[in-house]
């Protein structure tokens, strides 16, 4: 159901990220979510961020639908990877993009690329370990969080699991989407009639209900691409 104008949305609760991996399970599809803490993320704690996109991540429309305020996209690096060994090259580089202003870094799917027929020899779990090794060496020097999701949970993307520090997972329910974590549990999301909505619109009233907690005046600009972070 989708709200009305009249309906005035209870700002919610939304799980903090703290630095070290961080590993987001969804129920479904977890880039809305994981574009919403993101953006959260940036809202509140100042600094840039960092998007590393393969296959369906490389587009960021539904970023740029779900920000408040399409102005704080500029704080975003975007990096896209269509092959392992493009993936693999820009989270070797990683490190050289990060500085003391990079706030959060996202990882969407980052075992994806590494389960195709097209690794030329070369053995992809290997390849992804090394991988988050880079990551967690980023997330350790400049204590940031590092949101990461990957495209199912089985026996090779297991070191995801094993490499993150903490989990955060979202599930739909009848009441909306729900985060779940160690020290974290969403407990309502209302719109004041008893209906909720779970799509881009309902995360972009999420976003736009917590932006006065982040006094983001100062924010300019929008998304743009890079062919590295």
């Amino acid at each position: 159901m989708a709200p009305t104008d009249d309906q005035s949305l209870t700002t919610p609760e939304l799980p903090s990220l703290e630095a070290g991996i961080t590993l987001l399970e969804a129920d479904g599809d977890p880039r809305i979510p994981l574009q919403t803490l993101l953006v959260d993320h940036l809202l509140l704690a100042g600094g840039r961020g960092v998007w590393v996109g393969t296959g369906r991540y490389c587009s960021t429309d539904t970023l740029a639908q779900v920000a408040p305020d399409r102005r704080v996209l500029e704080r975003v690096d975007v990096a896209r990877g269509f092959t392992p060994y493009q993936h693999a090259a820009l989270l070797d580089e990683l490190a050289a993009h990060v500085d003391g202003r990079t706030a959060v870094i996202a990882l969407p799917e980052i075992d994806a690329q590494y389960r195709g027929d097209d690794l030329q020899g070369n053995d992809g779990r290997t390849m992804l370990v090394r991988a988050l090794a880079r990551v967690a060496a980023v997330a350790r020097e400049y204590e940031i969080p590092v949101l990461c999701t990957r495209s199912r949970a089985d026996e090779f993307s297991e070191p995801i699991a094993a490499a993150a520090a903490s989990t955060l997972t979202v599930r739909d329910t009848p009441m909306g989407p729900r985060f779940v974590g160690e020290a974290f549990e969403t407990l309502r999301y209302e719109l004041g009639d008893g209906w909720v909505q779970t799509t881009i619109a309902f995360w972009e009233r999420v976003l736009a209900a917590r932006q006065p907690i982040h006094d983001t005046a100062t924010i300019s600009g929008e998304v743009f691409a890079r062919g590295t972070v």
